[in-house]
């Protein structure tokens, strides 16, 4: 079975789901949510972007463990890195590099101080400095001025190796070479089941409810 073909029936599915509720008001449903319900949401949606951060650092520590003084060599010569991840990201190469000096504790410097500067902001708009209005700016969009920081701190160190996104030239999908833009409900070949079209319904309300209590609750 078609892996995309099933997303596009998910998302079918879930125009309609979206349509009735609208139709029939359903955002009186919100009355029915308590306050601990939405306490464990916000906990868990937070929860899944707190693994994900150290799941990724302790993954670049893998690949970029570190080293001492005694395990490296003496004459080291990286000037080029910074031109050199600009051409892979730019031709897409795929292939990961590991073992590369500092990656690893740069990584941790940067994560950590986008949190400390975006906790630090966040606690400057109840602080007494500075007009409220200022402070409320700065503490409502303290995140992105770290996450800003940061991204200054990392291009600066051209020295050190850190992973980048991997943006493609153009505009296009993910493998131009496999597929289009437009996919075809039925299967690449006309042979996706019946049954597994209605099915789908089954997953469009999970993701239904996870839309739902997402914008009614935690907004």
């Amino acid at each position: 079975m078609d892996y995309l073909t099933g997303r596009v029936w998910i998302g079918i599915w879930l125009i309609v789901i979206v349509v009735v509720i609208v139709a029939f008001e359903g955002s009186f449903l919100v009355r029915f949510i308590s306050r601990f319900t939405q306490e464990i949401f916000a906990f868990l949606i937070s929860l899944i972007f707190i693994y994900e951060t150290f799941y990724k650092l302790f993954k670049i520590f893998q690949d970029h463990p570190l080293r001492g003084c005694s395990n490296m060599t003496e004459n080291v010569t990286v000037p080029s890195i910074a031109s050199e991840n600009i051409i892979n990201s730019t031709r897409g190469e795929s292939e990961k590099r590991k073992g590369e000096p500092n990656t690893a504790l740069l990584s941790l410097v940067l994560m950590a101080g986008t949190f400390f500067i975006a906790f630090f902001l966040r606690k400057f708009k109840n602080s007494r400095f500075l007009p409220g209005r200022i402070r409320r700016v700065i503490g409502d969009f303290g995140v992105p001025i770290a996450i800003l920081i940061m991204v200054l701190v990392d291009y600066s160190i051209q020295e050190t190796f850190t992973q980048k996104l991997s943006v493609p030239t153009g505009l296009s999908v993910t493998s131009p070479e496999k597929r289009g833009w437009f996919i075809n409900p039925l299967g690449k070949n006309a042979d996706f089941p019946i049954w597994m079209m209605f099915a789908s319904l089954i997953p469009a309300i999970l993701v239904f409810i996870l839309i739902f209590m997402e914008t009614m609750i935690t907004t």
